[in-house]
């Protein structure tokens, strides 16, 4: 499973150099689609972030029953599932288990939900990591999805800092 997760690591962690401010840009997008109520999916999507999509997810609250469900999932994010943390006796979350951690409370916020915090992969590197999430309303109303982004840096105090997610 090292081995595995090793290789997946190196090809789904380097983000692009434009994701620095990942979080900023989709909060904006959210504000601007928001206009006094709840954005929906597809006016978030309207506005271009380009490759930044890819780096997104949606998940619909209604389907998620025990585990997010994603609606959408930007392919780069989706690596990110198979890239494990640090445990005990195991590795059973992922960098995109953290990434979903703050939708409850965004929800309950009815608010974007930032979370930053260093974390531990189960091949023993650390990584800086953010996600934001946001509540959105195929209504305006009623919340029935949120949305969110991760990015992060990998910590590494003999050599230079790496973009991560």
């Amino acid at each position: 499973m090292m081995q595995e997760t090793a290789g997946l690591f190196e090809q789904a962690i380097i983000a692009p150099p434009s994701d620095r401010r990942l979080s900023q840009r989709l909060l904006s997008v959210w504000a601007q689609a928001a206009r006094g109520s709840f954005p929906s999916w597809i006016e978030m999507r309207s506005v271009d972030l380009g490759l930044d999509w890819n780096w997104v997810f949606v998940v619909d609250l209604k389907q998620s029953v025990g585990f997010p469900y994603f609606s959408y999932l930007g392919s780069e994010l989706a690596k990110l599932s198979a890239v494990y943390l640090q445990g005990q006796t195991d590795w059973t979350l992922s960098l995109l288990d953290m990434a979903t951690t703050t939708i409850e409370a965004a929800v309950s916020s009815e608010g974007p939900s930032h979370h930053d915090s260093e974390l531990t992969l189960c091949d023993g590197r650390r990584i800086k990591f953010r996600s934001m999430t946001a509540p959105l309303a195929d209504d305006g109303e009623t919340i029935s999805h949120v949305v969110g982004c991760a990015s992060g840096r990998i910590v590494d105090e003999s050599g230079p800092r790496l973009r991560a997610v």
